[in-house]
């Protein structure tokens, strides 16, 4: 069989590509994580910017202080208790990351019949408020934010996941966090961004959603009133609405989202993350 002959240049960027990819190292935090747990992925070793997927979410990186590149992506609400393959180019192997199964806790609400069983024009409109929310959440771009997230001040009174059945025996889970507060008291955007949805929904009230680019969101519900508006660029802290009990809720309280690459996840989860983006050259 005669012997394959290759040129010594493609040899060299062979060598090259190999050398590479040996030289990038990909870390997850946490390793283990439940449904619904933000995960931090950090890539070192690479001068290029990375590409790469968690499972079939497509990560998006942004420059990291100390060197290398930082993404978050969210572990899907129906993972199994399996792991998931953090995938980048550059990388010789896919960093791994276990699921843990985990039962979210029960809750029965009694809400105003209306809200519990809406005619099909007032679910109509739920459909439209759905649509008009996940689509703000197209939103990617750089991160416009260089501080830490901040957790709302107050106290937790519903977790993120837990299963609320109401009145007429209607399951839905939630995907956010409940922080108790009085009524008018003023809501602040927890890190930089821009507003990219200002809307009266049926179920969520007054709310009002902003984007942090690295395809970071975060959501703030049942809102008595926004005090900010569509394009509004906001500084951590900033005041984006009061306090209230619009839509379908209890009582007034905030409720908080955070959307990441793959989906909603537990706000607690991803505020213990430390993302750490390069401060943009001014």
């Amino acid at each position: 069989m005669p012997t394959r002959w290759f040129p010594a240049s493609l040899l060299a960027l062979v060598v090259l590509a190999q050398t590479a990819a040996a030289d990038t190292r990909v870390t997850v935090t946490p390793k283990v994580a439940r449904p619904g747990d933000a995960v931090l992925v950090t890539v070192t070793g690479s001068k290029d910017m990375p590409k790469g997927n968690a499972g079939s979410a497509s990560l998006h990186f942004f420059a990291a202080k100390r060197g290398g590149f930082q993404a978050v992506f969210a572990v899907p609400l129906d993972a199994k208790p399996e792991a998931i393959d953090v995938e980048i180019e550059s990388a010789v192997m896919p960093a791994k990351v276990r699921v843990k199964a985990v039962k979210f806790p029960e809750a029965k609400v009694v809400v105003e019949e209306e809200m519990a069983n809406p005619p099909k024009a007032d679910r109509d409109r739920i459909d439209a408020d759905n649509k008009a929310i996940l689509d703000s959440f197209s939103n990617t771009g750089e991160p416009q934010f260089v501080k830490s997230f901040v957790r709302p001040a107050g106290k937790v009174t519903s977790t993120f996941g837990e299963w609320r059945t109401f009145n007429d025996g209607h399951r839905s889970q939630h995907l956010g966090l409940d922080v108790a507060a009085r009524e008018g008291v003023k809501v602040a955007a927890i890190n930089s961004g821009t507003v990219v949805l200002v809307r009266e929904g049926f179920l969520t009230g007054n709310l009002v959603v902003i984007a942090h680019g690295a395809g970071i969101s975060s959501a703030y519900y049942h809102l008595s009133k926004s005090t900010v508006a569509e394009g509004d660029k906001v500084e951590r802290g900033a005041q984006v609405g009061l306090v209230g009990a619009t839509g379908r809720t209890t009582g007034p309280h905030l409720h908080l989202s955070v959307r990441v690459a793959g989906g909603f996840v537990d706000p607690a989860a991803f505020l213990r993350l430390k993302l750490m983006p390069v401060v943009p050259k001014s």
